[in-house]
């Protein structure tokens, strides 16, 4: 019996073995890259910052060719059937007036904690009226911010089939593929959806009908069972899921579309001892990030951070994270 179980097990790691090495074929990286940021305005708001100083300041110095912006729904409608959408009005047209191309977040399930933005008025609905409510949220964005020209692509909701975040479970993949069909019949420009990179199935993210399709890409992360944890997964891990994804969709332009770049931390910034942080992440563990990136092949990354690296400068004197940033952004560094 004995025997016979590890033939089995064995016969099974050559499955798997084989069905990696086909699916890391099936994907052809990039060797050329383009680097974006994340922004968000809730971010800089808990940092101190007026977010449109900062959103200014990246756009003036550091100039990225691409940006990520969340119409965070707590934010855009305060109050049922009244919205506010003067502040991203105001990112999108200084995007074009620098020539920066946007993806603009959409839904629930945004970046940033906490990860599900829904306004007080919506927490106590039955799910099926929160998710009325959500269509008609989407549906007002999406009418209003289409005559942007500075958005290139809909996101619709953050790794909407990852449960992640403050009272915030998965999405059901019958609604999302509900909205990103709603999203779809109101404008042309292409629907992307995202998920995990290490603990996404990406598959059932990637067929719920939409164009593109991103990944976040976390090196170390903590949670209270095993305090800070890095990943011990090679880029290869990413190119074999990449590969299912181009192997049983018509994806091919699969985003990076968060790179860790600043410290996975447990507390606000004012309560974590800066050398603790800087010891997570400063400009050398910034690089060997980059060059995982690179490895893991996908031509367009969006760097994850910038908000922090702003906090170092203006209240610690530290341009490091900022300035190799900016020299990425710019082509300095290949």
């Amino acid at each position: 019996m004995k025997h016979k179980y590890l033939k089995l097990s064995g016969f099974i790691v050559l499955v798997f073995l084989a069905a990696g090495i086909f699916f890391y074929h099936q994907f052809q990286p990039a060797t050329e890259f383009s680097w974006g940021l994340n922004f968000s305005q809730s971010r800089a708001r808990e940092l101190g910052f007026d977010p449109r100083q900062l959103y200014l300041d990246i756009l003036s110095d550091l100039k990225p060719d691409k940006i990520r912006l969340s119409a965070y729904w707590n934010q855009i409608e305060r109050q049922r059937g009244t919205y506010d959408f003067a502040e991203i009005d105001d990112f999108l047209n200084l995007a074009r007036q620098y020539d920066t191309e946007v993806i603009l977040v959409v839904g629930k399930k945004q970046p940033r904690w906490p990860e599900c933005h829904v306004p007080s008025w919506a927490r106590d609905l039955s799910e099926f009226e929160q998710q009325n409510a959500e269509l008609e949220m989407v549906v007002a964005a999406i009418n209003h911010f289409k005559s942007f020209e500075a958005v290139k692509i809909w996101q619709v909701q953050n790794e909407p089939l990852f449960g992640f975040g403050e009272m915030c479970p998965k999405a059901n993949r019958d609604f999302l593929k509900e909205e990103i069909a709603l999203v779809k019949s109101l404008d042309s420009r292409p629907v992307m959806v995202a998920d995990s990179g290490e603990f996404g199935r990406w598959l059932p993210t990637a067929t719920t009908g939409a164009d593109l399709f991103g990944t976040t890409m976390y090196r170390v992360v903590r949670n209270d069972f095993t305090g800070y944890f890095r990943y011990p997964l090679p880029p290869a891990f990413f190119r074999i899921k990449a590969g299912v994804v181009q192997t049983f969709t018509p994806m091919r332009n699969l985003i990076g579309v968060e790179l860790q770049a600043e410290p996975w931390l447990s507390d606000s910034v004012s309560k974590i001892d800066l050398n603790t942080q800087m010891a997570l992440m400063n400009p050398k563990v910034f690089r060997e990030n980059i060059e995982y990136a690179k490895a893991a092949g996908f031509h367009d990354n969006y760097l994850w951070g910038v908000e922090w690296w702003y906090w170092l400068a203006k209240q610690h004197n530290d341009w490091g994270m900022w300035a190799l940033a900016k020299d990425l952004l710019s082509g300095k560094i290949e």
